[in-house]
């Protein structure tokens, strides 16, 4: 682990939060040759990634973003060279989405250190700015270790904190808490009470709860039906039940946030496990009333373990709702008291199933076969380092992402288009609890899994940038609802974002404008001629190697889809045909549309008779003013694919 000290120098692009989406927002601008600092928290990369979230929360199975790609890439040649292929390690890795956390942190510095213009400097945070109007000048960051204050000027500045620590001091708007559900018009906004249908959070398949030898599946049991897919979406179906709305919730907005916890890494293994001591302040009141559930559901299902490679878990449990309130606009020592609750709640449990009386005899010996992994976390007493901070201050900026973001869209089978996306989240909006108060047979107030209306969506542009400031870039606690943000916050689609923000400060610096006065389509074009996914298709991913490939992209923010559905080897019928040209016509001239009003107009239902290559050419020519040429035979039917490849060009 290489360490830099902090100096006062000046850089064309600060990135503030060693979180994933930070680090691929920094690799990225650092990667195209610009001048990139990193400040990060913590001694170590990752953020929940590598500090304790081994289980990679995306539906999504396959390429979507280049660096995100790069990671799981590596996660699995380290897998399959370190055991081989036929071994239950690269087995359980499941293609390097799963992973023992010290992987995932070597794999983070691995990929930071190969990149010559970024510069890692670790455990500072930001303390003042300076800031002329509309643009920020520089930062001021202060070492936790030893309060040495340092001054960094920079182009493009880029918050990626979990807590949104660099906004705040920069003074642009923030929300905190929960909103009521008349202000976006959301179904599972503010105040509610739930229940599932169907099995608490995961199905007891997907613990091992059955057998405790099968490989834990993401998927829930290995190789799920093919009509068990969520719809008909290349996804892979989220194992949640369905949320019930419950009597009582008003939908009132509220400061509240959802409860945080630690992800635990757990091992089995006999040589590679310690049980862990009666915590300092433990109060075993605190977990019996826990019994029952821990009982009718057993241990595994309970802590929702899922198993990593080398016989050890991700134990998501121990969630405190209601105790973190005072997290995100808190004090460092308000925050170190906070996470120091949470870490030994989560250790008293443990220590409470594997020690008390009270507790069954064979869940007591079953949670003793669960301990600490000596080989992880080894410099902090082999415990997590990163607290999970699921929601704290959240971007208030120029377009705010809702509910309505990632559900389908009026006359739709998709989700709303958004002309400036540039990136695509697809889990399920969800929220853990807000409060410990619940209704009868239901879940603390504030929990929802709404996958049954959850959509892929669009991630607009102007949802990282800030009303107040232009300089400054913000893909990780972006502008969005508490609703909304359930389908974002996940470490995959942060990178995936903190990639595209990382190519918006390159074209910054290379046109010498900020980031808020950039000229989207051009980054949209660049992002697409880079494999970067701008929106989810499921017969289209982001390596596809075709011509018409980067073009689908950048069309599928114009509106020239109504599903999820490319079909770009089919014939291309006259009556899109004639809505895409049209289209594009506004394109060219300027002209302003609603996207997603243009997708409404596309209609495939159609039976018509497909154009030739030559009736299509010559119809760009004519409304387009396009000169182009298609590489079919001009009598020929041209495939929507090549369609698309055509206007592309015409309108650039």
């Amino acid at each position: 682990m290489e360490t830099h000290t902090l100096q006062d120098e000046a850089y064309a692009t600060v990135v503030v939060g060693g979180s994933a989406g930070g680090i691929a927002t920094a690799i990225r601008a650092a990667r195209e040759g610009t001048s990139t600092l990193l400040v990060t928290y913590n001694e170590r990369l990752g953020g929940m990634m590598a500090g304790g979230l081994s289980y990679t929360d995306t539906l999504v199975m396959k390429p979507r973003a280049p660096i995100l790609d790069e990671f799981f890439e590596a996660v699995r040649e380290h897998y399959e060279t370190t055991y081989g292929r036929d071994s239950t390690q690269y087995e359980y890795c499941e293609d390097g989405y799963i992973f023992e956390p010290h992987v995932a942190e070597e794999t983070f510095e691995t990929l930071v250190a190969d990149e010559d213009d970024l510069t890692v400097v670790r455990g500072y945070y930001p303390t003042s700015v300076e800031r002329t109007n509309e643009t920020v000048k520089s930062v001021t960051f202060e070492s936790f270790e030893t309060h040495h204050s340092v001054t960094v000027e920079g182009s493009v500045f880029v918050e990626a904190t979990y807590e949104g620590d660099l906004m705040a001091t920069i003074g642009s708007s923030y929300r905190v808490g929960r909103e009521s559900r008349s202000a976006y018009d959301e179904q599972f906004a503010g105040r509610i009470f739930t229940g599932i249908r169907g099995d608490r959070y995961y199905p007891r398949e997907a613990v091992g709860h059955a057998d405790d030898t099968a490989p834990m599946d993401r998927r829930g049991p290995l190789h799920v039906a093919e009509e068990k897919r969520q719809g008909t979406l290349d996804l892979v179906p989220h194992p949640a039940g369905l949320t019930e709305i419950f009597p009582g919730s008003d939908g009132s907005g509220d400061d509240a946030i959802q409860a945080y916890n630690y992800r635990l890494c757990l091992s089995r293994d006999p040589e590679n496990r310690r049980l862990p001591e009666r915590p300092a302040n433990y109060d075993r009141e605190e977990f019996v009333e826990e019994l029952p559930a821990v009982i009718e559901s057993g241990l595994r299902s309970y802590l929702t373990l899922r198993y990593l490679p080398n016989d050890k878990a991700d134990m998501n449990a121990a969630d405190l709702p209601g105790q973190n309130y005072d997290y995100p606009e808190g004090s460092w020592e308000t925050r170190k008291a906070i996470a120091e609750r949470h870490r030994e709640y989560a250790l008293g449990l443990l220590y409470f199933l594997q020690n008390d009386d009270a507790v069954p005899e064979d869940i007591r010996a079953d949670a003793r076969r669960w301990g600490l992994p000596t080989d992880e976390f080894v410099d902090n007493d082999n415990f997590p380092w990163q607290f999970y901070v699921r929601e704290a201050r959240r971007l208030d900026g120029r377009y705010t992402f809702s509910e309505s973001d990632a559900r389908l869209a009026p006359g739709l089978d998709r989700a709303p288009v958004h002309g400036d996306a540039i990136a695509y989240a697809e889990y399920p909006l969800d929220s853990h609890a807000c409060r410990e108060v619940r209704r009868t047979g239901g879940e603390p107030e504030g929990f929802f899994y709404a996958s049954q209306v959850t959509r892929p969506s669009q991630i607009p542009y102007r949802a990282l940038l800030p009303r107040e400031v232009n300089n400054l870039l913000v893909p990780v606690p972006l502008s969005s609802t508490h609703v909304g943000y359930g389908t974002i916050r996940l470490e995959p689609t942060w990178m995936h974002i903190g990639e595209a923000a990382g190519y918006a400060a390159v074209l910054a610096d290379e046109t010498d404008v900020a980031p808020a006065s950039l000229d989207v389509s051009a980054l949209q074009r660049r992002l697409a001629a880079a494999g970067l996914s701008l929106s989810f298709f499921n017969d289209v991913n982001a390596e596809a190697d075709e011509e018409w490939a980067p073009a689908v992209q950048y069309l599928a923010t114009k509106g020239f889809f109504e599903s999820y559905d490319v079909r770009p080897t089919d014939p291309l019928e006259r009556s899109v045909a004639t809505e895409w040209i049209d289209t594009a016509t506004k394109l060219v001239s300027g002209a302003s549309f609603d996207p997603t009003d243009r997708a409404k107009a596309v209609n495939t239902s159609s039976s018509d008779p497909p154009l030739t290559h030559q009736e299509f050419a010559e119809l760009l020519r004519e409304r387009v003013g396009a000169d182009v040429k298609s590489e079919g035979e001009g009598d020929e039917a041209i495939s929507r694919g090549e369609a698309c490849r055509l206007i592309y060009a015409a309108v650039a």
